[in-house]
């Protein structure tokens, strides 16, 4: 290459200078362009709640996010925070610098732009745009789960008449998930985590949660139903409370009345009339299952032989000769009723928690399932740990979650398709020990004051233990709530204890009224 020696004539000194100014000049336009387009068009995200919150910086910047949860007087930081959220639009503001009186600039709230925010998406958007270097403040509120269609004024909110409460005074302080024996009088709706999303779950002396779907067979009676909880994505659990004449005035909260009315009565005296055993059979682990693997009578050989949801149970088939031919529900089933959702039957088997209950959960062998030690080792918890999760994973929500034979799974809040077995013909199940403790009932513990006291032995879904002492005295267990509204253990082949079928409603039904005795939740149907 070769180099040679620049001429400084006077020429050439101002063409030099020139080219130097402008070569300069564009340098700090192209510098300009670059870090104006980097500062204002480049997408951004920012963490949220459940996600990020993608925005671009045209005219305004974000400089704050704040939470608010239900219950709760003031904002807080994103991370404290895992629910779903509503833009607070009262609340949100943006400011955009003006020159004050000093000739200096300030920031000046501008109450005249609008926040948008679009939750499916995650992003947002202000307008009218006005200067750049807008600075918005954006607040977001707890969005509770909702039924109603925007607009519709003849719809009511189901969690719209109780307060909600994050952090139940029943649980534990330190946070672990434990739930005390505490009999408030208090009527609350509080949270809890599921494999869907958050659930809100009725506790205490509740008397709103009142619910009005179908009728029976001869039209003349109407079913009640009480909400369990609000599902995490969105459906409504319910348990059957009775049937009454009048869709105004609901059925007795204890007794009989509570318990649906089995095809064949098992025990003539009246106070048991409306006994249905949960198993004929309860000498092998398999019969702690609302189904289980194998013919009846047939010994199971292995887990999974002893757990595959194949057989019914002698509840499940009193239940569905109950939907079937007492009920108009299933010709409501396909527009209102959910079958993905489904039901838990958790045949976890816990091998370390109770001394002596080692064994595999199959055959004879002495068996402690994962409920049971929730609640149990050696004596009842002083400190019960009840979830809303079926099963440690997915394997096992395939085989004791209960679900429609159309049932395709749903997503969980992060994503997770969370599949059941599809081994119901009919979309109903019982309620799980755990809701019981959630509810307000207590492993072992009276409890008269909660709404799911009936003063009447009633099934729930979950495995207890299986016992063994030898072959004259063997059964399987099951947890029951009893006459002193406590969690217990009953043998599956016990024939005094009711039943009180659960269903999940869709979360897209719409109602009326406002939930207790005398204006209930009636389900749209027309």
């Amino acid at each position: 290459m070769k180099f040679e020696k620049l001429n400084y004539s006077s020429g050439n000194v101002k063409k030099a200078f020139v080219i130097g100014i402008v070569v300069t000049l564009l340098f700090i336009v192209i510098i300009n362009l670059f870090f104006t387009r980097a500062k204002y068009k480049l997408v951004e995200s920012r963490k949220l709640a459940s996600g990020t919150i993608n925005y671009t910086l045209v005219d305004f910047e974000l400089v704050e996010i704040k939470f608010k949860a239900n219950g709760s007087e003031n904002y807080v930081d994103v991370d404290t925070i895992e629910d779903n959220y509503v833009l607070n639009e009262e609340d949100s503001y943006c400011t955009e610098k003006y020159t004050n009186e000093n000739n200096s600039f300030e920031d000046i709230r501008n109450d005249n732009l609008k926040i948008n925010f679009d939750k499916d998406t995650k992003t947002i958007s202000v307008s009218p745009y006005s200067k750049k270097g807008t600075k918005c403040h954006l607040y977001f509120d707890e969005s509770l789960p909702s039924l109603c269609e925007e607009g519709d004024t003849t719809c009511e909110t189901l969690l719209g008449n109780v307060t909600i409460n994050p952090s139940c005074p029943e649980l534990d302080e330190n946070g672990d998930g434990t739930i005390a024996e505490v009999k408030s009088a208090n009527a609350m709706i509080c949270k809890a985590k599921d494999d869907f999303g958050t659930s809100y779950y009725y506790r205490g002396t509740v008397d709103n949660n009142w619910v009005v779907f179908g009728k029976d067979k001869t039209g003349s009676n109407y079913i009640w139903w009480r909400i369990i909880r609000i599902n995490g994505n969105g459906t409504i659990r319910l348990i059957y409370a009775g049937t009454s004449t009048s869709p105004k005035s609901a059925p007795e909260t204890t007794g009989n009345t509570t318990m649906i009315k089995p095809r064949t009565e098992i025990n003539t005296t009246d106070q048991y009339r409306m006994a249905v055993r949960f198993n004929e059979q309860y000498n092998d682990n398999k019969y702690v299952g609302y189904m289980y693997g194998g013919t009846k009578g047939q010994a199971s050989t292995g887990y999974d032989a002893a757990h595959k949801p194949e057989t019914k149970s002698t509840v499940l088939e009193e239940i569905e000769y109950w939907y079937n031919n007492s009920t108009n529900l299933g010709d409501l089933a396909e527009q209102y009723i959910d079958v993905e959702t489904g039901f838990c039957g958790d045949r976890g088997v816990d091998t370390t928690s109770v001394s002596g209950y080692t064994g595999q959960g199959y055959g004879t062998q002495q068996t402690a399932y994962a409920p049971w030690t929730r609640l149990y080792n050696g004596s009842w918890k002083g400190t019960q740990t009840p979830t809303l999760k079926c099963g440690k994973d997915t394997t096992a929500q395939k085989r004791d979650l209960y679900t429609g034979p159309s049932a395709k799974g749903t997503k969980s809040s992060s994503g997770t398709l969370i599949e059941g077995n599809n081994k119901l013909s009919v979309p109903v199940g019982l309620i799980t020990s755990d809701e019981v403790v959630f509810a307000g009932g207590f492993g072992g513990a009276s409890n008269n004051g909660y709404w799911l006291y009936t003063n009447r032995y009633y099934w729930t879904m979950s495995p207890s233990y299986y016992y063994y002492y030898r072959s004259s005295n063997q059964y399987a267990y099951v947890f029951v709530v009893n006459t002193i509204g406590a969690l217990g253990a009953g043998s599956v082949n016990n024939d005094d204890y009711g039943v009180r079928p659960v269903i999940n409603l869709k979360a897209n039904v719409k109602i009326t009224g406002t939930g207790v005795d005398g204006d209930p939740y009636v389900v749209v149907t027309a």
